[in-house]
């Protein structure tokens, strides 16, 4: 239901079943809530949920995978805005060698499809992650990511009775020529999404 909260514990994860086959997969020691749901024939249907911690795989199929409509994750740095796919991610607030001053970190890796991946800057930075790609924003800038180490988990089948809808759309990136860094330097351009191992 809209403004819900679900938890998982340590040893635990669940998959909300929605009723076009699409499924959200929460893993272990996760929070997500459905911050926006819209109604497709009588049924609501999420169209944008939150991801506050842990690990999500995203399968959209169905009514949520057409050209006019729009599923929406958020994390607290990062938008996936999906024009129908699967693909996992995970956020964390971990420390990260390199990144002495972050800690906010979204790791999108993509199984099929594509999906677009926002920061969360006044003038946000997007791009389109593909097939076997992996992408990680850290903070508030892109960097590029290694081997993905984020698979398929298994999960318990819940029914929740939910229909595939349309969602509200993602705002145009402004990205252009440079990334930055989490101490706010600029860096050098370079290709912030890279292949799955």
């Amino acid at each position: 239901m809209l403004h819900d909260k679900i938890v998982t514990e340590p040893n635990a994860s669940l998959t909300i079943g929605l009723i076009d086959n699409s499924s959200l997969q929460l893993g272990a020691s996760a929070t997500l809530t459905i911050d926006e749901s819209v109604l497709v024939n009588g049924v609501g249907a999420p169209s944008k949920v939150g991801l506050l911690g842990g690990r999500l795989r995203s399968i959209i199929v169905g009514a949520m995978r057409g050209s006019s409509t729009t599923f929406e994750v958020h994390t607290p740095n990062a938008i996936r805005a999906v024009r129908g796919t699967d693909w996992t991610e995970n956020y964390g607030e971990q420390p990260r060698q390199g990144y002495p001053d972050c800690r906010q970190f979204t790791d999108v890796d993509v199984q099929d499809g594509t999906v677009q991946v926002c920061n969360t800057a006044t003038l946000p930075e997007c791009q389109d992650v593909h097939a076997g790609h992996h992408t990680t924003v850290a903070c508030g800038g892109f960097f590029a990511g290694g081997a993905s180490g984020l698979g398929a988990f298994g999960a318990t089948a819940l029914g929740a009775g939910l229909a595939g809808g349309v969602g509200a759309g993602i705002a145009a990136g402004a990205g252009a020529g440079a990334f930055s860094s989490p101490d706010n330097r600029q860096q050098p351009p370079h290709h912030p999404v890279s292949p799955i191992e």
